[in-house]
């Protein structure tokens, strides 16, 4: 389910590893498709009225993303060597988000991939508002990447809410688990299924039903998988915290999830679960969006 064609990769041009195109890279020799390297850029000496003129504010940006421009083609130039179709663009923009967006619409891009940094002294993933944003608007996957290279025989995690707790609309999980599946058998990989739902505290019979309805809900959606039981898991934890361990206990390379955009406003007063789990994470994170998703900057009826 998961076909690339065109894959978009976020380049800082100021670093000197790239591990979301070292990614990218991997299934790139699995999947045949084309890889847009692209550098947003963006910095407050070439805003308008701080320094220069509208003249010179033209002119300068120009060579600076020119300057960009060569760094990308010189990571570019390699991989076509080696067959690959490989094009570069800069783009100035701020916020960088919405650049990066309105790029990968632009270039009809299937799957955006970034790499997102890890805060090493709290082992703790501190989403930038960029990453934040990105997994609200992005229309297309989204592939936030850590430095963790993926094992041989990685390991996926299809992280599905099969009772619709958290809102997300029908269908979404099914795509999910295609998506997993799909990565799994093109990398020679292994695909877990998790729910992991935060339980009220009830007691007696309506703590029973509960559960039961979880477990069953679960069981009908992987019925229609071929998947053995022993990779299908069900947690009563929050999803950030039964994810967590999970991916510990299986050393998980990348979990596969979905998120939905809500109004700003209730994301900004009670956060998003996606966001939230993403947070806790060590391994890389696919953000899956279901078939009618539409981009809060494209979408004029959107909040």
């Amino acid at each position: 389910m998961l076909k690339l064609k065109k894959v978009l990769v976020v380049v800082d041009p100021e670093q000197e590893s790239q591990p979301a195109l070292d990614k990218v890279l991997v299934l790139a020799h699995r999947e045949d498709f084309e890889i847009l390297l692209l550098a947003c850029d963006y910095t407050d000496y070439l805003v308008e009225g701080y320094y220069f003129d509208a003249v010179d504010l033209v002119r300068l940006r120009e060579e600076y993303l020119a300057e960009r421009k060569v760094v990308l083609e010189a990571l570019a130039e390699p991989l076509r060597q080696q067959g690959l179709i490989v094009d570069t663009q800069t783009v100035w923009g701020h916020p960088g988000y919405k650049a990066i967006v309105m790029a990968a619409i632009a270039a009809g891009v299937d799957l955006v991939v970034r790499h997102t940094r890890q805060h090493s002294a709290l082992s703790r993933l501190f989403l930038s508002n960029d990453d934040w944003q990105l997994i609200r608007c992005c229309p297309m996957p989204l592939l936030l990447v850590k430095e963790k290279p993926w094992q041989a025989t990685p390991v996926f995690l299809a992280a599905v809410d099969p009772k619709h707790a958290r809102h997300k609309p029908q269908g979404l999980d099914h795509k999910i688990l295609h998506v997993a599946i799909d990565l799994a058998q093109s990398m020679q990989g292994v695909v877990h299924v998790v729910h992991s739902y935060s339980q009220i505290p009830l007691s007696g019979s309506y703590l029973k039903q509960a559960k039961l309805e979880h477990k069953q809900a679960l069981a009908e959606l992987v019925s229609e998988f071929d998947l053995p039981a022993a990779q299908i898991h069900l947690l009563e934890e929050a999803p950030e915290f039964g994810l967590k361990k999970l991916e510990k206990d299986l050393s998980a390379d990348m979990v596969v999830m979905g998120a939905i955009s809500r109004s700003i406003i209730s994301e900004v007063f009670i956060g998003s679960t996606t966001e939230k789990v993403i947070d806790y994470l060590l391994s890389d994170a696919l953000i899956i969006k279901p078939d009618d998703f539409a981009s809060p900057l494209t979408d004029k009826s959107a909040s």
